[in-house]
């Protein structure tokens, strides 16, 4: 992470999801990469740890349960037998609602 790198937290995520702490910064960050259909996050704990300024525990513990309330879905890919996580969202929010 750079001085210069930003994530945008819109108000919903707050008051229609009622995320706060290091689950609403993570829920940002997966909504930042996964905006298109077919994107996801593809970035590591550590990163996820660095802008939550948390530890690998706590970030695994927030991505639990964003992914336990429904709001993110979580991919598993092996490449050359070395298991990936990628993770997306599941519901967005558009026009008052919220979509899955």
């Amino acid at each position: 992470m750079t001085r210069d790198n930003y994530i945008v937290i819109q108000g919903w995520m707050i008051t229609e999801l009622n995320l706060s702490g290091n689950e609403l910064l993570i829920y940002a960050i997966i909504y930042g990469f996964s905006q298109d259909e077919n994107q996801t996050f593809r970035g590591s704990l550590k990163y996820l740890s660095d802008w939550t300024n948390s530890t690998k525990r706590g970030t695994i513990k927030s991505l639990k349960s964003l992914l336990d309330k429904g709001l993110v879905c979580k991919k598993d890919v092996y490449i050359n037998k070395v298991k990936f996580c990628e993770y997306g969202i599941v519901r967005k929010f558009t026009s008052g609602e919220l979509s899955s």
